[in-house]
């Protein structure tokens, strides 16, 4: 045999095993039959009532034995067809929550009331719960999920694992741990000691302290404004002092740290590369960014969005958005004083925590 041809037809198998791989690439890269985006369910992308949505949906098969033993005043169970036990109850009957709650612990099932649902104190729950009417729970109670047709309102050192949503209002007392999706179509209000990852309201109040951020600066109205619409900047290399009572009529940007003193007003939005600390009774009307902390100070009025990419503390009185221009707030660590107001998000991406006022 010759051995030129050997040598030829081994370069040629070798070759050949070494373009197989490519194939497909080489025809993708002239056919370009895949050039579509991926199709990607949108359902669950940043909306933080999905989960409540879709519990809602769920129990629809239910909606007839529930009307039935509300008008009846009677209780029924049975399994749905993915297997899931569930219990209604049609009757407000505290005694029989409770030995729901003593039999949690052996035989989890989902409870679906169609009255007010008061349930004792230091009981835990499993499964999702579902209140037609109100929600009231007693101290030191633990909770999967919960969704309410009409008010919520959790005892102290409650705890929730995933989500609340309330149509009414969501009310935590003290030292309730919150550490999934909470949500309401009115009001959110936490008090002292409360943990909490991400809310979302139409009004968002920290503490029966509220009040104190109605006004703005020195108790001056503020009027709603939708967010800065000053096209001007001021850039600045290093750190920057906007000193006391001072108006800035444009945007800022800070490559430095950021110390805006009491009383001062931007006309505009503001961002700093490293710290930024708010003194009191400061107005911005635009947003407010960090790359690294921030502090707000007592009695402020933010109207834009609140963002720190490391920590953020807010003092009582503090307003975030308005009513007609909801904002958002987030940070991975959030420390809030009781007093606060937000109005739309409030979002710890790692841990959030209420304090006390002093």
């Amino acid at each position: 045999m010759n051995p030129y041809l050997a040598v030829a037809a081994l370069v040629f198998v070798v070759g050949l095993m070494l373009m197989l791989p490519l194939v497909p690439a080489l025809v993708e890269l002239r056919c370009k039959s895949d050039a579509l985006p991926l199709s990607v369910v949108q359902q669950n992308a940043g909306e933080i009532r999905h989960f409540a949505n879709s519990f809602r949906t769920y129990l629809k098969g239910l909606a007839p034995i529930m009307q039935r033993c509300v008008d009846s005043g009677t209780t029924d169970t049975g399994t749905l067809p993915d297997g899931e036990e569930y219990v209604v109850l049609g009757r407000a009957d505290e005694l029989l929550v409770r030995a729901f709650a003593e039999q949690n612990a052996v035989r989890p099932v989902l409870i679906m009331a169609g009255v007010d649902l008061v349930v004792p104190p230091e009981a835990t729950f499993s499964k999702d719960i579902f209140a037609g009417g109100q929600f009231e729970s007693g101290e030191k109670s633990n909770y999967r999920a919960i969704l309410g047709e009409q008010d919520v309102h959790l005892g102290e050192a409650n705890r929730v694992l995933r989500w609340v949503h309330a149509v009414g209002e969501f009310t935590a007392d003290v030292g309730c741990g919150l550490y999934g999706r909470i949500s309401s179509d009115l009001l959110v209000r936490l008090h002292a000691d409360c943990s909490f990852l991400r809310m979302n309201a139409p009004r968002i109040e920290i503490g029966c302290a509220a009040s104190h951020a109605e006004a703005g600066p020195a108790g001056v109205s503020i009027p709603p404004n939708p967010g800065s619409r000053n096209s001007s900047r001021f850039l600045h290399d290093g750190d920057f002092e906007v000193h006391t009572g001072q108006v800035i009529s444009s945007n800022l940007v800070i490559r430095g740290k950021l110390h805006i003193h009491s009383g001062a007003r931007v006309c505009g939005s503001v961002k700093s590369a490293k710290d930024m600390v708010i003194e009191d009774g400061v107005s911005v009307e635009g947003s407010l960014i960090s790359a690294r902390k921030m502090r707000i100070g007592p009695h402020c009025v933010i109207h834009g969005p609140v963002i720190a990419e490391r920590e953020l503390a807010i003092a009582i009185g503090t307003r975030c958005g308005t009513l007609e221009y909801p904002t958002t707030v987030s940070a991975p660590q959030i420390e809030v004083e009781e007093g606060v107001v937000v109005f739309g998000t409030l979002w710890a991406r790692e841990r959030g925590h209420v304090v006390a006022s002093q």
